[in-house]
C-alpha cells in the first residue's frame, strides 16, 4: 500500500532526533514517530464559519488545557471546515504545546516542533487533520499539563522592565533560576541550544524555556475547574480578552452588571489603567489560564501574582480580591449571561446568516 506523505516523513522524525540534538532517540521519541504512523483521526462532524477562527483557537486551546479530549476534537473539525487556516492553527500548535504542556513532556515539545519544520500544511493537504488532531490527543492524554514556561517568561518580561514587587528569599531563588537557564541558553553551543535559538521564534519566545528547572518545591494542582458550557457552538470559557466578544463582556462588567455590581464597585474604589484588561486578567486567572492537573511550582506562582499585582498598581489583597470576584459572577452564570447577550447579537440568526451569505 502506497505511503501518504505524512507517513513517508516519519523516517526524517525518527533521524531528527540525532540529527538536531546530537543523541540518539529517547524511547517517548521513538514512541511518538511510532504512534503518529499507525494514528486514524476521528472523523469530522463539526463545522464553523470562518469568522469565528478566532474564538475557535481559543476554544481549543483551553479545551487541551483542561484534558477535555473530546471537545478538543471537535474543534479540530472545525478547523477542517477551513483547511485554508491549516497553515495558522499548525503555528499554533506549536505555541499551546509550550504554553501548555511544557516541563510536563519536554519530549512532546520537542516533537511538535519537529513536525513544524518537517511536515509543511502545504505538502500534508487534508493529512493537516489528522495530524491536529494526534497532537491534540497527546497533550490531552497527558496526566498533568503545565504553563510554567509563561510564568517564567512573565517573570522574565517584569525583569527586563525593573517592575518587581518587593522579593523575598524563594522569590530571589526563582529570579536565579531563570537568570542562569537564560545565560546557559545564550551561550550554549550544543546541537540542542543551537536548535532552541532556532526555532525559539515558533513558540512566541517560550522554546527557550526548555530544560528550565528550579530548586525548589513543585506540586500538583487539583482543585476542580469552574464548570463549562456551549454558547452558540462553542465553550463559554473561549470568549475572552483575546476575542471580540470577550472584550465587550469585560467592559460591560466594569460598566456594571446586574448581579455583579461588585465589579463596578471595585473599579470605582481602584482607578487603574484600562480596567476591562485588569478584568480579563482576573477573568484568565480563574478560567481561561487553569489547568487539569497543573504541575505548577507555588513559589514562582506566588511571585507571578504579584507581579500581576504590582503591574496593575493593585495591592496583593485587591488583586486577589478582585480575582474571587470575577469567580463568583462566573459561577453564578453571570458573565455567561452577558457573554450570551453580546453572542446574540453578533451571531443571531439574522445576522448569522449574512455571515455566512
Amino acid at each position: 500500500m502506497r505511503k501518504t506523505n505524512l507517513e513517508a516523513k516519519i523516517d526524517e522524525l525518527l533521524a531528527y532526533h540525532n540529527h538536531c540534538f546530537g543523541e540518539a532517540a529517547s524511547e517517548r521519541w521513538l514512541e511518538l514517530c511510532s504512534s503518529l504512523s499507525k494514528y486514524q483521526a476521528p472523523s469530522r462532524n463539526f463545522g464553523i464559519h470562518r469568522e469565528r477562527k478566532w474564538e475557535l483557537v481559543s476554544a481549543l486551546q483551553k479545551a487541551v488545557r483542561r484534558a477535555d479530549k473530546t471537545t478538543a476534537l471537535q474543534l479540530i473539525s472545525g478547523i477542517a471546515s477551513m483547511p485554508e487556516e491549516y497553515s495558522y492553527f499548525r503555528r499554533r500548535m506549536c505555541v499551546i504545546v509550550a504554553e501548555d504542556v511544557g516541563p510536563a513532556d519536554d519530549m512532546l515539545v520537542k516533537f511538535v516542533i519537529a513536525c513544524a519544520t518537517v511536515l509543511s500544511p502545504g505538502e500534508l493537504g487534508t493529512e493537516n487533520h489528522r495530524l491536529l488532531c494526534f497532537f491534540v490527543e497527546q497533550m490531552c492524554d497527558l496526566p498533568i499539563r503545565s504553563r510554567i514556561y509563561c510564568s517564567f517568561e512573565t517573570v522574565s518580561i517584569a525583569v527586563d522592565k525593573a517592575t518587581l514587587p518587593s522579593l523575598g528569599p524563594e522569590d530571589e531563588a526563582v529570579l536565579e533560576g531563570i537568570a542562569c537557564h537564560k545565560e546557559s541558553v545564550k551561550a550554549g553551543r550544543t546541537p540542542l541550544r543551537e536548535w532552541q535559538k532556532q526555532q525559539n521564534w515558533r513558540t512566541a519566545g517560550l522554546l527557550k524555556c526548555l530544560g528550565l528547572r528550579l530548586p525548589l518545591a513543585s506540586r500538583i494542582d487539583t482543585r476542580p475547574l469552574p464548570a463549562s458550557r456551549t454558547i452558540f457552538d462553542l465553550p463559554n470559557y473561549c470568549y475572552d480578552q483575546y476575542t471580540r466578544i470577550g472584550l465587550t463582556v469585560l467592559h460591560r462588567l466594569v460598566q456594571g452588571v446586574r448581579g455583579a455590581e461588585a465589579i463596578r464597585d471595585f473599579f470605582q474604589r481602584n482607578r487603574v489603567k484600562q480596567a476591562h484588561q485588569v478584568l480579563g486578567e482576573a477573568l484568565f486567572t480563574v478560567e481561561g489560564g487553569r489547568e487539569q492537573c497543573e504541575l505548577i511550582y507555588p513559589a514562582l506562582r506566588s511571585l507571578e501574582q504579584r507581579i500581576f499585582a504590582h503591574q496593575f498598581g493593585l495591592p496583593l489583597e485587591d488583586w486577589l480580591r478582585l480575582c474571587d470576584l470575577t469567580l463568583a459572577a462566573l459561577e453564578h452564570g453571570i458573565i455567561d449571561k452577558v457573554r450570551e447577550e453580546m453572542l446574540r447579537r453578533q451571531y443571531g440568526q439574522e445576522n448569522l446568516q449574512l455571515v455566512c451569505q
